[in-house]
């Protein structure tokens, strides 16, 4: 029987090893395919707005401007045109956004569906199953596509499409924040805004540019429409990477996660993204900075961190009384070593997550500012809280270390 037992808990520790190891190079993929998507993307905008009429000869016909560049030592130069005959080596750029989305919603299923007890729930917030919370996240990242391109269609001005479109981005952070963990909801968000670029991509973008190609093949004459559907999108998309990164990076940003009021928090960091987008393209396109955008940008950021000083509650616990250091060992034992240690007792680790151990007071004294700020402050350990540390708990963990800084 101990054979079977030891056995078990061998193949759950390669399972998770093995989940690991493609959590990491699925990650790298996903980093390196996003650099290069986002890369190329803030490029072509950047070209769009930036060339200019010339007065100088061109080569090419129905020239729409010509840009001068320095890089690397080179100089280049480029000009912007509609064509009436093809180039059979014209080239297109949507392999980096589909591997981006591809590796991203494996990202998604590795990390937050596979472990969605810890990472994507907290029965504090929502008590489901794993299962019905897979499906929820599943059904939001479905139907986040049609609502914007349902806006898209039906609004033309792109003042009032970009207050319609603010409005569901807060319905969304509010929202997940109520169904999933702290973690969980921003990255829900952030994937579901993801989903919203990469689909631009696949069912806008891709589709005009090879209508588009054929009219020139067949000798049609260009349908000029088509280029200005997919550049719609595509600046919808440069001004969503901001607040997508945002999200995605959330989970190093336990001030704001874990926050009362995290929801709004994040959706004002969105929004100054934003504006601080709209200000470096409007920057491009008229070669003046308008420092009201950038004003307004940092009073959002401004509101955001004031928000964050909202207290969470974390529990309460007698005046004076401040917990021994054996007794604060025992609840670090007992909540947190599970995982954090040198040898996890935790079948979901081979090895303490981001190498921080706790097996000792020595380590809990020296680790003390972040305990406080992830484990205390913002609630975001043990994730989903799957050791169930009480609020007294954390309350007696909080004045100890505060006793100890």
């Amino acid at each position: 029987m101990y054979c079977r037992a030891s056995d078990m808990q061998k193949e759950r520790r390669l399972m998770q090893e093995t989940i690991n190891w493609l959590s990491i190079l699925v990650r790298w993929g996903h980093v390196i395919a996003a650099i290069t998507w986002i890369g190329t993307s803030f490029y072509f905008n950047w070209f769009d707005l930036r060339v200019r009429p010339t007065q100088d000869p061109v080569t090419k016909e129905n020239n729409r401007g010509t840009i001068h560049e320095m890089h690397g030592g080179s100089f280049y130069y480029h000009e912007q045109y509609w064509p009436d005959r093809d180039h059979p080596r014209t080239l297109a750029h949507s392999g980096p956004a589909q591997f981006t989305f591809l590796s991203g919603l494996a990202l998604l299923a590795l990390l937050y569906w596979a472990s969605a007890s810890i990472y994507l729930l907290d029965a504090s917030v929502l008590n489901v199953s794993p299962v019905t919370g897979v499906l929820i996240s599943v059904l939001l990242l479905a139907i986040i596509w049609p609502v914007y391109y349902a806006l898209v269609r039906t609004i033309r001005s792109e003042r009032i499409f970009s207050l319609c479109f603010a409005a569901v981005v807060l319905l969304l952070c509010f929202v997940c924040v109520h169904l999933f963990s702290a973690r969980g909801a921003f990255i829900q968000v952030g994937a579901m805004l993801g989903t919203v670029m990469a689909l631009s991509v696949h069912f806008v973008i891709v589709p005009n540019h090879i209508k588009m190609r054929r009219q020139i093949q067949q000798g049609q004459p260009l349908d000029i429409s088509l280029g200005e559907r997919a550049k719609r999108v595509s600046t919808h998309n440069n001004y969503i990477t901001l607040p997508v990164i945002l999200a995605m990076l959330s989970t190093h940003f336990s001030a704001v996660t874990g926050s009362a009021l995290n929801w709004l928090v994040l959706f004002l960091l969105m929004s100054a993204g934003t504006l601080l987008r709209h200000w470096r393209n409007v920057q491009f396109k008229t070669d003046r900075s308008d420092h009201r955008l950038l004003l307004a940008a940092a009073a959002l950021i401004a509101l955001g961190i004031g928000l964050t000083r909202i207290p969470s509650s974390p529990g309460s616990m007698p005046a004076g009384a401040v917990a021994s250091s054996e007794q604060i060992h025992q609840i670090v034992q007992n909540r947190c070593v599970t995982c954090h240690s040198a040898t996890p007792s935790s079948p979901l680790f081979s090895s303490a997550p981001l190498g921080f151990r706790l097996d000792t007071l020595a380590q809990i004294e020296a680790s003390a500012p972040l305990i406080m700020a992830r484990a205390v402050n913002s609630k975001e350990m043990p994730p989903g809280n799957l050791t169930q540390m009480t609020d007294e708990e954390r309350a007696q963990l909080g004045a100890w270390l505060q006793s100890h800084q």
